[in-house]
């Protein structure tokens, strides 16, 4: 019994070191504001005050601090990933973990919210008619949907997108890429760590968009590919922390022909930055390299080159960033709206100034972003 209550002492103070040290280290370890291996902003110590306190807001958010600040943090998230793949899961914090790649689990959508998206474009297609066109991507969880674990829903993102082709003025050109994509499936066409597309699926994609437009898209074997960034682990992998996909590489795709001039920026302090290049390869040093296509999102940018073709304007999401480039090609002024980033598309542009208007959006983003409602103006 002895033996016993001292064993029992023993672990007592043990746990309790442990509890004080971690509590230490918490507490004077370096406090950073940003986590890099998450790619987001930590929250901040919230103040105190008698409606926070009475109210039960300060206690969400100090248990939100503490829950962002706990010292190795990252380290615990990587290990709880570990456990619950141990035990069996293959879907861990809006991930499904298969085939050696994340894909991005997806609640059911909301069709209240499609239908306003579909007339608010059926509102802008009434202005711009055939000069304007729609392409919705699906993501890799649509396109690799056989690889899901069996227990996964079954991805809407092909129904949804026939549901708005059909829906859509039947003067809006449909850029439907997805049996493009589906073909090259073999091909390195996604991201296995991020829910982008490559460099590679862009180029598909423009080459189907190109070619509705009369033009002769640049042939592969005329494109130089420099495999720029190694190491990248993305959106999804910020969501678990496994090692369980093989981190990605960076594309860049150039070519002969027309050659960009000039790249504007607006952001929305409403300053002003040329460029020279769309490619910003500082950001090939950070964790998110996929902002080494165009940088960090802005409300208008404009990419300028010394094609013979005349202007388009494209009213997108970050899926976009490498694909306009490929544009420039054809197109003397290439230019593109998110808005994410301001309160009405008249507030940046008029789209009724450009040859040809093109809203090109992932479809995970499009049937739950209510945003693409500002479209209409």
């Amino acid at each position: 019994m002895k033996i016993t209550k001292i064993f029992r002492i023993i672990t007592a103070a043990l746990f309790f070191g442990f509890l004080t040290a971690f509590a230490l280290l918490t507490l004077f370890l370096p406090k950073q504001d940003f986590s890099e291996a998450e790619n987001r902003y930590l929250a901040d110590l919230p103040s105190l005050t008698a409606k926070s306190w009475f109210s039960g807001r300060f206690g969400g958010e100090i248990s939100e601090y503490i829950s962002d600040r706990f010292a190795l943090r990252t380290r615990f998230i990587g290990l709880r990933t570990g456990i619950e793949r141990m035990s069996g899961k293959t879907e861990i914090n809006g991930v499904y973990f298969a085939d050696g790649a994340f894909y991005g689990a997806e609640e059911p959508y909301d069709y209240e919210l499609i239908d306003r998206s579909v007339e608010a474009i059926n509102s802008l297609g009434e202005r711009l008619g055939s000069r304007l066109a729609l392409m919705i991507v699906p993501t890799s969880a649509q396109i690799y949907s056989d690889r899901l674990p069996d227990y996964a829903p079954a991805p809407e993102q092909r129904m949804m997108m026939r549901y708005v082709y059909r829906n859509v003025s039947p003067d809006i050109l449909i850029a439907d890429v997805y049996d493009e994509l589906y073909a090259a499936r073999g091909d390195y066409i996604y991201y296995r760590t991020d829910h982008h597309w490559t460099q590679r699926g862009a180029y598909v994609a423009y080459c189907a968009l190109i070619s509705a437009y009369g033009y002769d898209p640049v042939p592969l074997g005329k494109i130089n590919v420099e495999h720029a960034g190694q190491g990248f682990r993305g959106s999804l992998y910020s969501k678990v922390l496994s090692d369980y996909a093989e981190p990605d590489t960076v594309d860049f795709y150039s070519s002969g022909g027309a050659e960009i001039t000039s790249v504007t920026k607006l952001f929305p302090d409403g300053r002003e930055e040329v460029y020279d290049s769309p490619i910003f390869r500082e950001n090939l040093e950070k964790k998110d390299k996929y902002l080494s296509y165009l940088g960090e999102n802005v409300p208008y940018l404009e990419i300028n080159s010394d094609a013979s073709g005349g202007s388009v304007l494209v009213i997108k999401d970050s899926y976009a960033n490498c694909f306009l480039p490929l544009l420039s090609k054809h197109f003397s002024r290439v230019a593109a709206v998110d808005l994410r980033y301001t309160m009405h598309l008249q507030d940046v542009c008029d789209p009724e100034d450009f040859d040809r208007v093109l809203i090109l959006y992932n479809a995970a983003t499009f049937a739950t972003d209510a945003n693409v409602a500002k479209i209409g103006g």
